[in-house]
């Protein structure tokens, strides 16, 4: 009588009917929660998401029926839905032992290392779903994901290939023509990106985001008029849209477009988000009084507009009002949801108005709302500083925690003159024919777009082996310290949270400035100006300790580094630095990354 009502719940449940599926053996449970109906509560409570109840039900399936492959493929995930992974990972490896075939295990087993960050297990899970089941595309799709997650985007792109060749139906060709486009973006082969993309317009015409997709694509094509036209077309379909209209005129902005740049918001309704994205423009070009005006509207509608009130204290401070701009700061910190950028505006206020000891202050707020807060960090050493406080030279450790490394030329290359000449031709022509965003640091040159490793270009990747190697010993050498901010976090392993190439041209320059979203930050020197020799002038040359803050400070600038090429420079991400102005008809090149611990 038992296996009617059960057999029935197994074909409810796996028609997706789950409420039937439980209707069907609840009166079974009347009797007590027998064995034979274990494993079916445990499979339903699994599509309820009811994790917690399915684990020790799965458990106890498993118990009863350890050669059963289905039972520990569902406590897998079970396990998996709990976010307990690495013990999903061993279930899901006791299924496919007992079952070695059926590619949902494999998937799922993929899928938990995936997520562990285990990349090299997961690649080679899905390759032997690929062996076993040459024409799975979902594991083709999935297999492409982790080898970009793990930096490797031209190898991603093989699997894509492969999965277009066992595949007809068109949503999911739209699906993998996508990501292909992603892949062929990310190695600079931007027509085949493109061509790609509207292959995936050709087959799902509603594809979201489309066309902000391919107006980064024509970007860097050097297509810019055809960008602007695009972003005209999507004004118009969406004129509140902030992000559009941020987009539209940084573009405007960096093509010298002026007569048009910022039009568009006074030509769209005046919302709050457009508001505030008028004004971030108008901060950003130190046009406070301006940005005062939008501040001010914002607050007559709502007193309490948390952005609007702490844009004005900043604005406050770019017209040199000092003292109103850190009372105006003070009162946003004191607000419940003030956040560590919030802290971090009060700081610099508070410097600028003479109080050293309060920027302390509003820094060590910041840090217990946020611990690693990198601005948090860099202007706390300054209100150090400020009070002559030799804790600075702690944090900073400006001469143990600063090291340069002259790399060994990579596998192929017999010096570092002939690779970093090549490397030096590739990277010029990744560089846009526009002016730097204007959040950037550069004054007098520009910066790629993307993520510059994991493209596939031979001169890059060989490169990274010799930075891998570099960035290791500089951790390995870190002393252990659960106190420190910087050495708190060292940890043996690590990734790139960003990498990119700068160039600077005759009289460019960093301004002073830090990486809010690393740990460890770079600068790789692949072409530097001949006036860089001159140790006196130290043109082109990157110091350290100069606050992008303007405080009297005795020496501002409490380190500098030779550029040279084949050198990097490593430190932590919340010093302060910046580069010496160069004076010469060439080139300053550099590749700079963020890394973060893993």
């Amino acid at each position: 009588m038992m296996h009617h009502p059960i057999a029935l719940g197994w074909q409810l449940l796996e028609s997706g009917n789950i409420a039937a599926a439980e209707a069907a053996v609840r009166p079974l449970l009347l009797h007590g929660m027998r064995d034979e109906l274990v494993p079916l509560i445990g499979a339903i409570r699994i599509r309820q998401e009811r994790w917690s109840e399915a684990v020790p039900l799965l458990e106890r399936a498993r118990a009863m029926h350890p050669r059963e492959a289905r039972f520990a493929y569902l406590h897998g995930a079970a396990l998996a839905g709990m976010g307990k992974l690495a013990l999903a990972v061993s279930a899901y490896h006791a299924a496919i032992k007992h079952e070695p075939d059926v590619a949902a295990a494999y998937l799922a087993l993929g899928d938990a290392q995936r997520r562990l960050g285990h990349f090299q297990d997961a690649q080679n899970t899905f390759r032997k779903l690929l062996r076993i089941h040459p024409g799975n595309v979902q594991g083709y799709l999935i297999l492409s994901a982790v080898l970009a997650e793990a930096g490797d985007l031209a190898a991603a792109e093989v699997p894509l290939q492969q999965a277009l060749l066992h595949t007809k139906d068109a949503k999911v060709q739209s699906v993998i023509c996508n990501n292909l486009a992603v892949s062929l973006d990310w190695q600079s082969r931007h027509d085949e990106a493109l061509e790609n993309l509207n292959r995936v317009q050709a087959l799902a015409p509603n594809w979201p985001d489309i066309d902000n997709r391919r107006i980064g694509i024509l970007y860097k094509l050097g297509r810019f008029d055809d960008c602007l036209v695009l972003y005209r077309k999507l004004l118009d379909r969406y004129p509140s849209d902030a992000q559009i209209h941020h987009d539209y005129n940084s573009l405007l902005y960096r093509l010298g477009r002026m007569e048009a740049y910022l039009t568009s918001y006074d030509r769209a309704p005046p919302t709050r988000e457009l508001m505030l994205g008028k004004a971030d423009f108008l901060m950003m070009e130190k046009r406070g009084t301006e940005a005062q005006t939008v501040y001010r509207k914002l607050l007559a509608r709502d007193g309490l507009d948390m952005a609007a009130a702490a844009g004005l204290a900043g604005s406050l401070m770019l017209t040199e009002r000092y003292a109103e701009s850190a009372t105006a700061y003070e009162a946003v910190a004191s607000r419940p949801g003030a956040d560590a950028a919030i802290f971090s505006g009060a700081a610099e206020a508070a410097m600028m108005a003479g109080d050293a000891q309060k920027a302390e202050f509003f820094c060590q707020a910041g840090l217990r709302h946020t611990p690693y807060d990198q601005m948090c960090l860099a202007l706390l050493g300054i209100s150090w500083r400020l009070q002559d406080d030799a804790q600075d030279e702690v944090l900073n450790g400006y001469d143990s925690l600063v090291r340069s490394f002259d790399l060994a030329p990579p596998h192929g290359f017999s010096s570092m003159e002939d690779f970093n000449a090549e490397l030096g031709a590739y990277l010029e022509c990744q560089h846009p024919k526009t002016r730097a965003y204007l959040e950037q640091s550069l004054h007098g040159g520009t910066q790629t777009e993307g993520f510059l490793f994991g493209t596939g270009h031979r001169l890059i990747q060989t490169l990274k082996v010799r930075i891998d190697e570099a960035v290791g010993r500089f951790i390995a050498d870190l002393p252990p310290d659960a106190h420190h901010p910087f050495l708190a976090r060292r940890s043996r392993t690590f990734r790139y949270a960003g990498a990119w190439s700068s160039l600077m041209r005759n009289q460019g320059f960093h301004r002073n400035h830090l990486h809010p979203q690393g740990w460890i930050s770079s600068c790789y020197y692949v072409a530097v100006p001949e006036v860089a020799k001159d140790p006196h002038a130290k043109q082109g040359w990157i110091k350290f300790g100069e606050p992008a803050v303007p405080v009297a400070l005795r020496n501002a600038v409490r380190r500098t580094i030779q550029p040279v090429p084949g050198r990097l420079v490593l430190f932590p991400s919340y010093m302060w630095h910046g580069t010496v102005p160069f004076h010469e008809a060439a080139v300053r090149t550099t590749i700079a990354f963020d890394v973060v611990p893993q």
